[in-house]
């Protein structure tokens, strides 16, 4: 059985100013299957929440028509196409990084990332991220409408078929505080505090992780979804 959990929360900084989560989440029942989409407006652009809230809804749009998914180059072009003609606004100004999962009932698994974030992995035993590390030069990052080209998106397939597979998607203001070695132990965390909690239950205390976020002085908003194979 699939079971997911996901929550978004503001950064203290936008709290503290009455400013929007620039982040959004999308977690939906799917077929039987999951889909979990978290996006990342940039933060200096004035509309990228629009930007990010609009991704999730043009991602979940484009999968759930989907007959398959054999071709995620036409897909992705479709979500941008999709997501182009849902803006109110230009679309230089609410450009927003994407992560995006897709499982099916038999564990058949899209991945798709464009931007900063981390999307990370647990299939039978066996740890990977999506995307490599980021080398561009300070806020420099691949995002809708900033980036135009195939080559600026990571794209894979993973098959989730044995109870403790799973996935997370991160917004960088959880990716960016850990450290390659800690990955791994982080998403077995989360993996085990949720599997003993209902639905519910695993979305208030990964909001209460998220609002009491240890680093000091961390100020982004935060988003995290997790799409889990389990016994239930």
């Amino acid at each position: 059985m699939l079971w997911s959990a996901g929550v978004s929360v503001r950064g203290p900084e936008h709290a503290a100013n009455g400013e929007r989560n620039q982040d959004a989440l999308g977690l939906w029942g799917w077929r039987r299957g999951q889909l979990a989409v978290v996006c990342d407006g940039l933060g200096s652009r004035p509309m990228s929440h629009i930007g990010s809230r609009l991704a999730c809804l043009a991602a979940r749009q484009v999968i759930r028509a989907a007959a398959s998914w054999d071709e995620p180059h036409a897909l992705i072009g479709q979500i941008h196409r999709r997501w182009l003609e849902m803006l109110p606004v230009a679309p230089s100004l609410a450009p927003c990084t994407l992560l995006l999962a897709a499982c099916r009932p038999d564990g058949d698994t899209l991945l798709a990332q464009l931007g900063d974030g981390l999307l990370a992995y647990m299939v039978g035993g066996r740890f990977g991220v999506l995307a490599p590390p980021r080398s561009g030069f300070g806020n420099e990052t691949d995002a809708l409408s900033v980036s135009t080209t195939w080559d600026d998106w990571h794209v894979a397939r993973i098959k989730m078929t044995v109870a403790g597979d799973g996935l997370v998607l991160m917004s960088d203001g959880v990716a960016d505080d850990l450290v390659p070695a800690r990955r791994e132990g982080f998403l077995r965390l989360l993996r085990g505090e949720c599997q003993r909690r209902s639905q519910r239950q695993s979305r208030e205390w990964l909001r209460r992780q998220l609002e009491h976020w240890p680093t000091p002085q961390h100020a982004d908003d935060k988003t995290l979804a997790m799409i889990f194979r389990g016994p239930r």
